[in-house]
């Protein structure tokens, strides 16, 4: 597991807490660490809207866009568990056929063989949960789990601010992320069919695009889009 000999990558994200940051580009940026540090192909973050409801607020890739979505519309499946009862969910894919057949079988479709999912906890309620797929379980299971706990713990932080807020009002913080997410999936609509790019890469231009121009990532997206409305 990349990361198992140190907590740089937790630090890092840590340490924007303390810094100006663009809300939807720190919970992207921290699903992508996370994925990387415990060594997995692919992670996703659901989110609790205002109503109560999970929706896809980030994913590492197309494939786990597809499994992310089917599990909010569907109301199940490790990831809505996890938020459900506040607890990690994890296992094998055989385990998640047993409970939830069609997650599975999305799963095996896109080659994931095991799923941990770690709730985003905030004063007795779950703001969200990172989802974490691997082609082939873990060599360290214990140690995953805890370090996507932790990253779980600085996404949640990273929507509090670290200010004493309630629930509904860190709800309404996770609504700023998913306007911001919806101009981010626009922008890389408009660099797919401009620069003909896979999603998967558009996303990954637009983070060449924020680094390059110091802008936050949402920013970026709006300029991207802007620009395409102007062509029109």
């Amino acid at each position: 597991m990349k990361g198992t000999h140190s907590l740089s990558g937790i630090a890092g994200s840590s340490s924007a807490l303390v810094q100006d940051y663009d809300l939807m580009g720190a919970l992207a940026k921290t699903v992508a660490e996370a994925t990387e540090h415990v060594g997995a192909e692919a992670g996703g973050l659901l989110v609790t809207n205002t109503g109560g409801d999970l929706e896809l607020l980030s994913a590492t890739s197309h494939r786990v866009t597809e499994l992310e979505t089917y599990q909010a519309f569907s109301g199940e499946g490790p990831c809505v568990e996890c938020v459900r009862q506040q607890e990690t969910v994890q296992g094998e894919l055989s385990q998640v056929a047993d409970r939830w057949p069609t997650v599975a079988a999305i799963m095996e479709s896109s080659g994931y063989t095991y799923v941990l999912a770690t709730p985003l906890r905030w004063r007795g309620t779950a703001l969200g949960g990172l989802n974490l797929f691997w082609r082939r379980p873990p060599d360290a299971v214990a140690e995953a789990e805890t370090a996507a706990q932790a990253y779980s713990d600085i996404l949640t932080l990273f929507i509090i601010n670290a200010g004493p807020v309630g629930p509904e009002v860190a709800r309404q913080r996770v609504e700023v992320a998913l306007e911001g997410r919806a101009v981010i999936e626009q922008a890389k609509g408009v660099l797919s069919e401009l620069e003909g790019l896979s999603m998967d890469d558009a996303y990954e231009r637009l983070l060449e695009l924020e680094r390059s121009t110091g802008e936050h990532l949402t920013d970026v997206a709006r300029g991207v889009v802007r620009k395409a409305q102007e062509r029109a």
